[in-house]
């Protein structure tokens, strides 16, 4: 593949401390880290995900890049799919899924992408429910954009990480890194408003009132097929009018989304 380079200064990010257990970390250094996870192009055009160490602000050292623009327009539909990870299944504790994502432009930023926890004996199909999804709401040069998935409920499994950027076109490069799962004995700043979030009622068939986070600048809600149906900068939200079935919600906070899966009965 042409090397594709990046232009900035050095990445100055920091990470609130905790006593918290490292179940599984990938900073894509390393060679051997990067060529154990299985690289997918799903839809046919040559292009998949590349691992890129050119000096860009939000990124330092290795990162994966998947582009949707380079010379010509492309729709990616590319995965990226991690080794296979040991969920421990400790009572009281709670498993964190962590990534840092980013984009590379101020202006065609709006590349689309989603999370996927997966059985560790499964192929992905597509079909598959995300713990996470979203699109890109700026280009987080400076910063990269610090996701927070609680994926407790996979405690005890063999599983796989799937990252998928998918659903747009014509843009630039989706860029993710420093990707960690933790189990969670005591909270961390950065996990305060993750470990408060309260969306009510859930079920709901009229109304949603999300509290427990501060500096709620927005919020969305995306279907199972990874559309987003409602955005509003407000901590309530009026969904009768979607149809009945499971939503995803990203909380906006600051440089953070926090994600809760929701259902609309």
């Amino acid at each position: 593949m042409i090397k594709r380079l990046l232009f900035s200064s050095l990445l100055m990010t920091s990470l609130a401390a905790s006593a918290q257990t490292v179940i599984f970390s990938e900073d894509f250094e390393t060679e051997a880290g990067r060529n154990s996870w299985i690289n997918t192009d799903r839809d046919g055009d040559g292009e998949k995900w590349e691992f890129d160490n050119s000096s860009v602000e939000a990124f330092t050292g290795y990162y994966a890049t998947s582009w949707s623009w380079f010379f010509e327009a492309f729709t990616p539909d590319n995965t990226l799919t991690s080794p296979v990870i040991t969920m421990p299944n400790n009572s009281g504790k709670k498993l964190n899924l962590k990534f840092d994502v980013g984009a590379y432009d101020d202006e065609v930023f709006q590349e689309h992408y989603a999370v996927y926890v997966i059985p560790a004996t499964s192929t992905f199909t597509g079909t598959e429910t995300p713990v996470f999804e979203e699109t890109l709401d700026a280009g987080y040069m400076a910063e990269a954009k610090h996701v927070t998935v609680d994926i407790s409920s996979y405690k005890g499994q063999n599983v796989k990480v799937v990252f998928r950027h998918y659903n747009c076109t014509d843009l630039l490069v989706l860029m993710i890194d420093n990707i960690q799962v933790l189990e969670v004995e005591t909270l961390a700043v950065s996990d305060f408003n993750k470990a408060n979030l309260q969306v009510y009622p859930n079920p709901s068939s009229d109304f949603i009132k999300i509290t427990g986070v501060d500096n709620i600048q927005k919020i969305r809600l995306y279907d199972v097929s990874g559309k987003m149906v409602l955005e509003t900068q407000s901590s309530e939200a009026d969904i009768r009018k979607l149809p009945v079935g499971q939503y995803i919600l990203n909380v906006h906070s600051g440089s953070e989304i926090i994600s809760k899966k929701i259902i609309k009965k």
